[in-house]
């Protein structure tokens, strides 16, 4: 008898992944009826934003700065004038007191945690039972096409340089089992998460508003460089799936940093105007300069038991750590839908 057979969820993926299983290959026996109906509706949904993506690439740079400063997408200046000026950090600014708005929501018990939360840029809690999501794991495998959601098997310092032994598969949820996960949570998550949710994400938003992916990484990766996914504060997390040490590719964040638009915005500047595309969009700390920040901020490495739940906001500097294990990092990836300026204060102020 095939030995995986006997095994489900971290252990069966671990096994199958000692063993050289092609993980690109488990998907053939999706329901391609049902995947075809699925993509049909979708697309209806996606018209809108794919013609904003196809305007905003036709754009000269001055045009981009000028008509789409407010948008979580215009991750940085693309010409080189804005990026001489305050541009990026004033509009991190107002990003940063327009997301504030979502603490003048809270109870006023946990008014005091909010705010920490806020400003610190994370929020972490152990989770029981979660042997309970092993069948979903499992079965995600076999419906899912995988992706490498960004994690691309080499640096973004524009060499393209391959990483030896780097791996990185995504497999996106069904609705069905997104809401499994979800109930999972609603019952083993504190009865206030809502709000420290909001508190991160900058805008009042729900447990039901989260996606969920299984993510399998091993090695380095582009996402192994200390970077701030965009200047306007989201929402992404980690539901770890083994016990994670700091040989495993633990989640890695610089406290605080979100908040400090001058920094930000300077380093986001420096790289527009050295013609730095490659990490300009996602800024790289390298060098000297992540030295700088690591002493600046505290550096928080959310190791612990199988369960750990860890939310934080990745405008602020992250990584993923060192990957020193003979296994690889296996987690539950979520994220909210990322919101500009506008849609945040739209949120914050009417809702």
């Amino acid at each position: 008898m095939n030995e995986s057979a006997k095994l489900v969820g971290t252990e069966k993926i671990e096994h199958m992944f000692a063993n050289n299983v092609d993980f690109q290959d488990l998907s053939s026996s999706i329901d391609k009826q049902n995947l075809f109906k699925r993509i049909r509706v979708r697309h209806l949904y996606l018209i809108p934003g794919y013609l904003i993506k196809r305007i905003y690439r036709i754009l000269p740079g001055f045009l981009k700065d000028i008509f789409f400063w407010a948008s979580v997408n215009h991750k940085a200046p693309s010409s080189k004038v804005f990026a001489r000026t305050r541009f990026d950090e004033l509009r991190t600014m107002i990003d940063i007191k327009i997301s504030s708005l979502a603490l003048k929501k809270a109870p006023s018990h946990i008014e005091d945690k909010m705010y920490d939360i806020f400003n610190s840029g994370f929020y972490e809690i152990s989770l029981p039972n979660i042997s309970k999501l092993d069948p979903i794991i499992d079965s995600v495998l076999s419906y899912a096409k995988p992706s490498h959601a960004g994690a691309r098997p080499y640096f973004k310092d524009g060499k393209n340089i391959k990483i030896e032994n780097s791996f990185s598969a995504y497999y996106s949820f069904s609705s069905e089992d997104n809401q499994r996960i979800t109930s999972f949570l609603h019952d083993n998550l504190e009865h206030d998460f809502q709000y420290y949710l909001s508190a991160v994400a900058g805008y009042k938003c729900e447990l039901k508003d989260i996606s969920y992916s299984l993510g399998i990484v091993f090695g380095e990766n582009s996402n192994s460089e200390m970077h701030q996914d965009t200047f306007s504060g989201i929402a992404k997390g980690f539901i770890y799936l083994q016990d994670m040490d700091a040989d495993n590719s633990p989640f890695q964040y610089l406290a605080g940093s979100y908040q400090d638009a001058s920094f930000r915005s300077k380093q986001t500047n420096l790289a527009v105007l050295k013609g730095d595309t490659y990490s300009s969009g996602s800024t790289r700390l390298r060098g000297s300069v992540l030295e700088e920040a690591i002493n600046k901020y505290e550096l928080k490495t959310f190791t612990g038991k199988r369960g750990l739940f860890v939310l934080a906001n990745t405008a602020g500097y992250h990584r993923k750590g060192a990957h020193n294990s003979s296994k690889p990092r296996i987690t539950i990836g979520f994220e909210i839908k990322r919101k500009g300026i506008f849609s945040k204060a739209f949120s914050n102020l009417l809702r």
